[in-house]
């Protein structure tokens, strides 16, 4: 399997590159990213499935939104009907990586509750019920050599599980390939492209500090497609061979 190792010099080259793809068309492109996150947050308030639902759908959405970039890319007529594309699509795969997701975030959390014992679960509920930054930032200095330990390996587990997770869907969607397959790919493409990666996690971290100072988050309307754009940029220079000329948005599993 062919995953390119790119120069760091990528990482900026995904923000640029992804600018241009939503220059496209910005009412999609936005659009599109602003409709798969409200799909998303209203299954998380559904009564007691709804965060269930809500990471099984993600996958489902986040493919649907490459299918979207795909269609800018290729200068396709593009409508937001492509944001369905994931539950037309290898959709009990796509599902699967969001039990998967799921599983992972609920493993960490239940190893970190281990790992740190009553302290870790005292500073949570200090977490939980903080109203002033500050004396949250007092609460987690004042953390004990276990919880500490709890909060660097989960703060670990939860990068590998994002750099496993991050492609699993598009590869999937657009390749067809199993999800464990995906998860696999997903792993190294992140890993032997780290250098990029920093680049990029550093230039979006100031973009997200800059857009921040802007009222009532509008920040959001550039920052999120911004991410998705770019992720599927980023997607397309390290995976290049799993790339076909056509994908139909219509074409059932």
């Amino acid at each position: 399997m062919e995953i390119r190792k790119l120069n760091a010099a990528r990482g900026w080259l995904w923000i640029s590159h992804s600018i241009q793809l939503l220059q496209r068309n910005p009412m999609f492109g936005i659009g599109g990213a602003l409709g798969s996150m409200l799909v998303v947050l209203i299954a998380l308030t559904l009564p007691l499935f709804g965060p269930l639902i809500a990471v099984a759908l993600l996958p489902v959405m986040l493919a649907g939104y490459m299918r979207l970039c795909r269609a800018l890319e290729q200068n396709e007529s593009a409508d937001l009907s492509l944001l369905l594309a994931g539950f037309k699509q290898h959709t009990r795969n796509l599902v699967a990586l969001g039990a998967f997701l799921m599983l992972g975030m609920f493993f960490i959390s239940a190893l970190m509750v281990f790992v740190g014992g009553d302290s870790f679960s005292a500073l949570m509920e200090q977490v939980h019920g903080a109203q002033d930054v500050q004396v949250l930032m007092d609460a987690l200095a004042g953390a004990d050599s276990q919880v500490s330990l709890a909060i660097l390996l989960g703060f670990s587990l939860m990068l590998v599980l994002i750099a496993a997770w991050q492609y699993a869907p598009i590869l999937v969607f657009f390749s067809g390939i199993p999800p464990w397959l995906a998860l696999q790919a997903s792993f190294l493409g992140t890993l032997r492209n780290i250098l990029p990666y920093t680049v990029y996690s550093l230039i979006m971290q100031v973009l997200a500090m800059l857009l921040g100072i802007l009222p009532f988050g509008l920040g959001m309307l550039v920052l999120l497609p911004l991410g998705l754009a770019s992720l599927y940029v980023s997607y397309r220079n390290i995976f290049p061979w799993l790339d076909e000329p056509k994908i139909s948005a219509t074409q059932e599993s």
